[in-house]
């Protein structure tokens, strides 16, 4: 009895890791450019939107953009390696994706928050890995632009833009726009 008992729970334990979504671990860095001039200079440069310079009375953050149809547009992000901390692997994606130019202060050692969101069925299916991920959930620092430029590879990033909180809202999906703007304070 104290057999069959002990394989139950075992196939429970087995059934209910089984039915576990997996979301793959993923750090993100909202980089922000705060206002180059003072309030009471009244000057509009609007400039294209690679330009750092651009709306100098206002926020900016960079946006970066994946060689994709769907959500391509989002803050510089990536998957966690293990042992990395949220800040030591959103600071090498940043530096992977946007080049070694940009310079940034990390704001907090803290996430800010996070975005949780599901792979497209077709990529479920595809993934090679021995651990198949639903999905990624991003966790998010704050970091402020110092000096440099993006320099994106065009091969994992073929755009980027220095985009007011107002802007960014017209680049991205409804979902990633309500999960970040409370992040933008």
């Amino acid at each position: 009895m104290s057999a069959s008992k002990s394989k139950f729970i075992h196939t429970q334990t087995s059934n209910l890791e089984d039915s576990v979504e997996l979301y793959r671990s993923v750090a993100g860095i909202i980089l922000k450019r705060h206002p180059m001039l003072s309030t009471k200079d009244n000057v509009i440069i609007e400039t294209e939107i690679h330009e750092i310079t651009r709306r100098p009375q206002e926020c900016l953050y960079l946006l970066i953009k994946k060689p994709r149809k769907d959500h391509a547009w989002q803050f510089p992000q990536g998957g966690s390696e293990p042992g990395e901390t949220v800040v030591e692997a959103a600071l090498r994606e940043l530096k992977e994706e946007c080049g070694s130019d940009l310079k940034v202060k990390v704001n907090t050692k803290d996430i800010i928050g996070a975005y949780k969101y599901r792979f497209p069925v077709e990529f479920i299916l595809s993934q090679k890995r021995s651990k198949k991920y639903v999905g990624a959930k991003v966790n998010f620092i704050s970091a402020e632009w110092v000096s440099g430029q993006c320099q994106p590879d065009q091969q994992e990033i073929i755009d980027f833009g220095w985009l007011t909180r107002e802007e960014i809202t017209k680049y991205v999906s409804k979902e990633y726009r309500d999960a970040i703007l409370p992040m933008l304070n």
